[in-house]
């Protein structure tokens, strides 16, 4: 299967590719600002990959980004950023571009991939959102925003896809250990930590285990599924 993956560079992104990297899959790999690092980080892959860039956060350069997409079987968008504090000190092109970023680059880019695609092949989207977009929270309102309407799209286009032979899922992580949230005090974390049933952050490799088998074959029945990886959190 050819998968093109969004923020493939991020922990969770680099996590999932070693994983697709495992299971044979041929990669087309999304990057914003990482290129460099991303082509030394794939020589140690087993496959065959390519490397994308594009700021999709820019709606002129997303619809160029959307321009030069290949033809592909899987789609796991996992491109995001986050905005802490409250929604009257947030800046509206700030909110714009993250709106941008995590809903519209969703949009135009399965839109591309599901034109391009004949009827009867398969398309496998895997959307990476956030319990957050399931519970909303105070200090990422936009951010909270995205990620529920990232599960709208989820649960409306698997109605639409799911007719073409295709499938969209996501994952809602919890609190994971990536770079994201290491911007947190350590206050704040144990804040966090002492409110989640299972006594500790997630593991990139978990949300990557999860993705994956949204991709596969064992999980060919599953459309419009919501799979919550966040040991109970919210």
């Amino acid at each position: 299967m050819r998968i093109l993956i969004t923020g493939a560079s991020g922990a969770i992104g680099w996590a999932t590719v070693k994983r697709l990297a495992e299971d044979g899959h041929e990669l087309v790999l999304h990057t914003h600002q990482r290129k460099t690092e991303l082509e030394q980080l794939v020589k140690q892959l087993p496959v065959t990959t390519e490397i994308v860039t594009g700021d999709l956060s820019d709606r002129n350069a997303l619809a160029a980004f959307c321009e030069t997409l290949p033809s592909v079987e899987g789609f796991i968008h996992i491109a995001g950023t986050s905005f802490s504090g409250l929604l009257v000190d947030q800046t509206v092109r700030s909110a714009e571009a993250m709106l941008t970023l995590h809903v519209e680059s969703l949009i135009q880019i399965a839109q591309v991939l599901t034109r391009k695609k004949a009827f009867s092949a398969p398309l496998s989207i895997v959307v990476v959102s956030s319990v957050l977009g399931e519970t909303g929270v105070a200090g990422e309102v936009v951010y909270s925003t995205c990620k529920a309407a990232q599960l709208g799209f989820v649960k409306s286009y698997s109605k639409e896809l799911g007719a073409m032979h295709g499938r969209v899922n996501a994952v809602t992580p919890g609190w994971i250990d990536t770079p994201m949230n290491a911007v947190f005090s350590e206050e704040d974390r144990e804040l966090a930590l002492a409110e989640i049933p299972a006594g500790r952050f997630g593991r990139v490799e978990e949300v990557a285990s999860a993705i994956v088998y949204l991709m596969s074959r064992e999980s060919e029945y599953m459309n419009g599924a919501v799979l919550k990886i966040d040991g109970a959190w919210m």
